[in-house]
């Protein structure tokens, strides 16, 4: 990994307390053990200036993974910190618009979509429902019907039938963000129960990994989203060691990490091998050569940040075909 790469060690907070509280103690404990940095995906903005503060007194940098700080004040006193070494964060509403804009270039004749998401209030599914909503105003199709908050396959399974029978002309079902992957792999069978077919309902997801291959095996799926999770901890951890090393990749910086988009059963089983498999996003020897500026004087911040922008399965399968066995 990253901080091996660089000759240091990964320690993790274990604890399974998930509240804002306990995210402030386990920082405590980190620097209590001596850490030079720390990762965190901070449950409430509020918490980081009492975090930063620690983390200035001690000497410690502070990275943030899959947010950006929403509240300006306290983004105004995170940001104004040495220690500060930035956020990574995915553009949201884009990979809504992207997903669903592809779906429209595959199949233009959309015009019903039934959306499902979660409840109201959650930042990254609303980020994602308004991308699905602009690519289906722009293309002429009208969201006439959502659900929230679906918690398990029965669930899903029981949303369909009410879609369907409320808008027989149903074209298409858009998944902003669901809690359990099972959800959305219960869609096409859900939609087979109606006595309809792919050609009748497809199925486009912003949430999507190596289980995916359901949805395209029997047709139904015509673009699907993911692959984020992993490079997102990457590229952080790639940020917080070239601060603490003395090459902040900005002051601090900002990096939009980039989605992937799979079109195919052939696109998922890639994933499943180049990214959910053994094989790392990045070889010790890329890093060495492309991410670590301490390791590659001939590195600028902006050729580390492009090269983590470049992500993406065309990338993967590059980079790493010998790697594929």
């Amino acid at each position: 990994g990253v901080v091996e790469s660089a000759g240091g060690e990964l320690i993790c907070d274990t604890s399974n307390e998930d509240s804002a509280e306990a995210q402030v103690n386990a920082c405590e404990k980190l620097i209590s053990a001596g850490v030079k940095g720390i990762i965190m995906t901070p449950m409430a903005d509020s918490i980081l200036p009492s975090i930063i503060s620690m983390c200035e007194e001690n000497g410690v940098y502070l990275a943030i993974t899959f947010r950006n700080i929403g509240d300006e004040d306290v983004a105004k006193i995170v940001e104004a910190s040495e220690y500060y070494a930035g956020n990574c964060y995915e553009d949201e509403e884009m990979a809504g618009y992207n997903v669903m804009s592809d779906a429209f270039e595959k199949n233009p004749d959309i015009k019903q979509v039934a959306l499902i998401a979660l409840a109201v209030g959650d930042n990254t599914s609303d980020a994602r429902v308004a991308g699905i909503q602009k690519a289906c105003a722009e293309n002429g199709a009208e969201v006439v019907a959502e659900v929230r908050d679906i918690q398990q396959a029965s669930d899903a399974t029981e949303e369909v039938q009410n879609f369907v029978a409320a808008y027989p002309e149903l074209d298409c079902i858009a998944v902003a963000s669901c809690y359990e992957n099972s959800a959305i792999t219960a869609l096409p069978e859900a939609i087979k129960g109606t006595g309809l077919t792919a050609d009748d309902i497809c199925i486009v997801s912003c949430d999507g990994g190596s289980d995916m291959t359901k949805l395209f095996d029997y047709g139904y799926a015509i673009s699907v989203g993911g692959g984020h999770l992993e490079i997102d901890r990457g590229a952080t951890a790639v940020m917080l060691v070239n601060a603490i090393q003395g090459n902040p990749l900005g002051t601090p910086a900002h990096i939009s990490i980039p989605y992937m988009y799979f079109g195919s059963v052939e696109d998922v089983g890639d994933y499943a091998t180049y990214v959910e498999g053994e094989i790392p996003i990045w070889t010790q020897d890329e890093i060495r050569e492309n991410l670590l500026i301490s390791q590659n004087s001939a590195l600028a911040p902006e050729d580390v940040i492009s090269y983590i922008q470049n992500y993406s399965l065309d990338d993967l399968r590059t980079r790493h075909a010998d790697l594929a066995g």
